[in-house]
């Protein structure tokens, strides 16, 4: 326990420390989210904040530095997937996420690079594993490139994205049995550091490269979950983010509209749209999660925990939906 206390308050200073000064050099270089008429926000804004947590996740899969994290006698070099795979899958999924944040890049572009890198990790896992095909490969590379896509959909507010991470890794260390994983309250405590600078009113944006790093961590860890029995857990957690994207997704087609193209019509930004201000939402959006947390805590039944929190969920929705309308 000691080293989880050790690594988290190093993990928390490195993030609130180090986003002071890369937003300073985002300033400098002038990255800046501009605002339009689908934005949230009403004056420039440095993006790329989520480079804090590239950097950070680089450090923390170092060999030696994981080694002594898990208590190894000494580093695993040979853990290739740990060591080599994953940094390099973050590392591909940042690099691309920030040019998509700095030039005009093509969704399809995005999603096909996107399901080439997520392939090439779930293919190095295959290669250790006999028992998985290269359709479960495809198939789950389509599910990780889609859940980190909705997880960018839904960073659209101050503070959504490292709150609902916080909160869906909270999730992960209550049903997992490995309570004590250094990894999972250090990444809890850089999104805390990098919370502060994101809370509302924001001084940095995540941009794409925080928002699909933030996913694609998130939905490594339920798939654990799902694969450890916890499956209710695993889909309860993120249902809020999936139930508002789907809705909202279907929305946009019915109404002719291309679902690929940014927007604000997701129901938290309709809320704020409202007179309800980005930390009032966020808030709200905690509250359900520590609400659903609790229901997969207490409740053995996963069939009735799913149902539980999709209620939970269309209540939220429901009651963002009435405001808006309201207001309109």
């Amino acid at each position: 326990m000691e080293k989880v206390i050790i690594f988290s308050i190093f993990s928390f200073l490195f993030s609130l420390i180090g986003t002071k000064y890369l937003k300073e050099y985002l300033e400098r270089k002038k990255v800046f989210d501009i605002p339009n008429e689908r934005s949230s926000h009403t004056k420039p804004m440095p993006k790329g904040g989520g480079w804090i947590i590239v950097i950070f996740l680089m450090i923390l899969f170092l060999p030696p530095i994981y080694a002594y994290g898990r208590g190894f006698p000494e580093p695993h070099w040979t853990d290739s997937f740990l060591y080599i795979h994953v940094p390099i899958t973050i590392l591909g999924l940042a690099i691309l996420s920030w040019l998509a944040d700095i030039k005009n890049i093509s969704p399809f572009i995005r999603l096909f690079f996107q399901f080439f890198i997520i392939f090439y990790l779930l293919a190095a896992v295959k290669l250790t594993n006999d028992a998985i095909t290269y359709l479960d490969v495809v198939m789950s590379s389509l599910l990780i490139v889609w859940f980190i896509n909705i997880f960018n959909f839904m960073d659209g507010i101050d503070g959504i994205t490292p709150s609902v991470a916080i909160t869906i890794l909270a999730g992960y260390l209550i049903a997992s049995t490995d309570i004590t994983s250094f990894d999972i309250y250090s990444i809890i405590f850089c999104c805390l550091g990098l919370l502060f600078w994101n809370w509302h009113p924001a001084k940095i944006f995540l941009g794409d490269v925080g928002s699909v790093i933030l996913g694609f961590i998130c939905i490594i860890f339920l798939i654990t979950l799902a694969y450890d029995g916890q499956w209710g857990w695993a889909i309860s957690l993120p249902m809020y983010y999936i139930l508002d994207t789907s809705i909202t997704l279907i929305n946009r087609f019915i109404d002719g509209k291309k679902i690929w193209q940014a927007h604000n019509e997701h129901f938290y930004q309709k809320a704020v749209q409202s007179g309800m201000n980005h930390s009032q939402v966020v808030k709200l959006i905690i509250a359900l999660q520590i609400l659903i947390i609790t229901t997969c805590y207490f409740i053995e039944n996963p069939y009735l925990v799913v149902f539980l929190a999709f209620l939970q969920c269309t209540g939220l929705i429901i009651y963002f939906s009435s405001k808006y309308k309201k207001s309109t």
